[in-house]
C-alpha cells in the first residue's frame, strides 16, 4: 500500500497538467490546469483567478476530480478529492512562473490570484505498457477479435 501511494505521488507529479472537474450550476464542467504537487503536504495546488468560475463552483462543492494523462507513456491517474480556495501571496509568489503570467498578468501578490490547494482523498492509477506493448495487445486484440485484457488498475485510499 505504502509503495502504491508513493508511485501515486510520483506519477501525478510526472504529469503535471490536470483536467479538473467541477460541479457548475450547468453540470459538470473540467478544465486543464497546471498542478503543483507537494508529497510531503499531501496537497496538489493550483494557481487561478479569484474571481473564475471555477472559484464559485468550489464555493457550492468542494469536490472535485483531477484527472492526469500521459498518452506517451500510458500512465493515468484519477483523484477525488476535497478542493479549498486561499490566498497566499508568499506560496503564489513561489509557485509563480511564465504559465501562471500568461492567465494571470497582474502578477502573483495582486488580490485577484488565488490558489486551490486539493486534498486527494481516493485514487485509481492505470500504468499500462509502454507504447510498443500497447500496439501489440491491440494487434492481438483485432487478429483474434477478442478485446484486450485490461491493464491493472490500483486503487489507492490516501
Amino acid at each position: 500500500m505504502a509503495d502504491d501511494i508513493t508511485r501515486f505521488w510520483d506519477m501525478i507529479d510526472d504529469i503535471r497538467v490536470a483536467m479538473m472537474t467541477t460541479e457548475t450550476p450547468n453540470g459538470l464542467e473540467s478544465r486543464p490546469m497546471s498542478a503543483y504537487v507537494d508529497k510531503d503536504a499531501h496537497t496538489i495546488t493550483f494557481i487561478t483567478r479569484l474571481d473564475s468560475g471555477k472559484t464559485d463552483d468550489l464555493a457550492d462543492d468542494s469536490k472535485v476530480n483531477l484527472a492526469f494523462a500521459n498518452a506517451s507513456t500510458n500512465k493515468y491517474v484519477s483523484v477525488t478529492g476535497t478542493a479549498r480556495v486561499a490566498r497566499d501571496p508568499a506560496k503564489q509568489k513561489e509557485l509563480w512562473n511564465a504559465f501562471a503570467e500568461a492567465w494571470l498578468p497582474e502578477g502573483p501578490e495582486a488580490p485577484t490570484t488565488a490558489l486551490i490547494h486539493v486534498t486527494p482523498e481516493t485514487a485509481s492509477m492505470w500504468d499500462s505498457p509502454g507504447k510498443l506493448a500497447m500496439l501489440v495487445k491491440v494487434a492481438r486484440a483485432n487478429i483474434t477479435q477478442t478485446p484486450p485484457k485490461d491493464d491493472k488498475v490500483t486503487h489507492v485510499t490516501l
